[in-house]
């Protein structure tokens, strides 16, 4: 089977409520649908960042170029069967660009899967669980509405893990709201932070103590990605667990976390690591240092949710659940399908391919004009 041709779109989805972190506000998302189509067959990925190129090397607009430009005129004719030859293309043509690779590869493995008539999950070996408990995170900024919002959550059985932006405040200022959320949600909650790189290693130092005696039980990219030293002495020096996240983005930076053990938690995420195979590679890497691993988001639609699901399914331990919230804090989905939450787990996609139908009126709805 042939690729006959590979096709990009901008679709720019507006979100529930702004999502507030240390470097930026988020008011919509920007994804770039791509199509590979092959023997009247089409698969279908997603690639984005969160809040654009504040956050990455990578936004909506390089990732469609990179795409339509450089790696789709290498991939169209070849084999589409063949996921490893087309990252091996990939790698060749272009340096970097991991969520432009990693939507190539998402839509070739939902096209792969959906020939075959299986899910991506049995591609990659078959599921080890159907559901995975997820995070709500609280970012309103305000501390009553953080409260309300969590109370809502656990009453409805939709989240019991929280994790919350911090760093758009001062440390002292961050403290005070997290003491105030300790205290009214106690023991019906577990607490996370996100600090999102705004702190120093001085701060952190004098502040994370003062967090685990709150009950947190896992602090997020506290200080700045380059930073690995700081974050190795922050997890040699405190019990509760460090992740990284934006230190974390290839398999070069996870064996080098690893070997030196400078966190406790991996946080996966398809388009920062360059698509599935590379976030399982990483993923086997935490496996054996003895390294957690948590299943990230970028504020993915459904349908980069649905792929990561396909792929966090098979992960043999997830202690700290994920945090695909993506679909349910935009106002609308991209797909016909919806994802959904149980019991505070959210369940993985039983369909073909990443379960997700592409949703076509949505599509041109929130497609970006020029």
């Amino acid at each position: 089977m042939k690729i006959d041709a590979i096709d990009a779109l901008i679709v720019d989805v507006p979100t529930r409520r702004p999502i507030q972190m240390s470097m930026t506000t988020v008011h919509q998302q920007s994804y770039v649908i791509v199509r590979v189509r092959a023997e009247g067959l089409v698969g279908v990925g997603e690639g984005g960042s969160v809040g654009g190129p504040v956050w990455s090397a990578e936004c909506a607009e390089t990732i469609k170029t990179i795409v339509e430009q450089y790696l789709a005129p290498h991939l169209v004719g070849t084999d589409a069967f063949n996921v490893s030859a087309a990252l091996q293309t990939m790698a060749r043509a272009v340096t970097g660009n991991a969520s432009a690779k990693a939507a190539l590869e998402m839509a070739l493995l939902d096209l792969k899967a959906r020939a075959l008539g299986v899910s991506i999950a049995e591609l990659l070996g078959g599921r080890l669980r159907n559901s995975i408990p997820i995070a709500w995170t609280l970012a309103s900024g305000d501390t009553k509405r953080d409260i309300d919002s969590a109370i809502e959550m656990i009453e409805k059985r939709r989240h019991n893990n929280f994790k919350i932006k911090l760093g758009f405040r001062s440390p002292a200022d961050d403290l005070i709201h997290m003491e105030a959320l300790s205290k009214e949600l106690g023991s019906r909650a577990s607490l996370r932070v996100d600090v999102n790189m705004a702190w120093d290693e001085q701060v952190a130092s004098i502040y994370i103590p003062e967090l685990e005696a709150l009950g947190v039980d896992l602090i997020e990219q506290p200080v700045a990605r380059d930073n690995t030293r700081a974050l190795r002495r922050l997890s040699e020096t405190n019990r509760v667990a460090i992740m990284a996240d934006e230190s974390l983005s290839t398999l070069t930076s996870a064996f080098d976390l690893a070997r030196d053990r400078s966190v406790d938690v991996f946080s996966l995420k398809l388009c920062n690591m360059g698509g599935v195979t590379a976030t399982q590679k990483v993923a086997a890497v935490a496996e054996a240092s003895g390294i957690a691993s948590y299943g990230g988001t970028m504020l993915d639609s459904t349908i980069g949710t649905s792929a990561a699901l396909q792929l966090y399914s098979t992960v043999p331990s997830l202690p700290y659940g994920c945090e695909l919230l993506g679909p349910f804090v935009l106002a609308d989905t991209l797909s016909q399908e919806a994802l959904e939450i149980r019991d505070f787990e959210l369940q993985v996609p039983t369909g073909i391919g990443h379960g997700m139908t592409l949703d076509e009126e949505k599509v041109r709805r929130y497609a970006r004009v020029n």
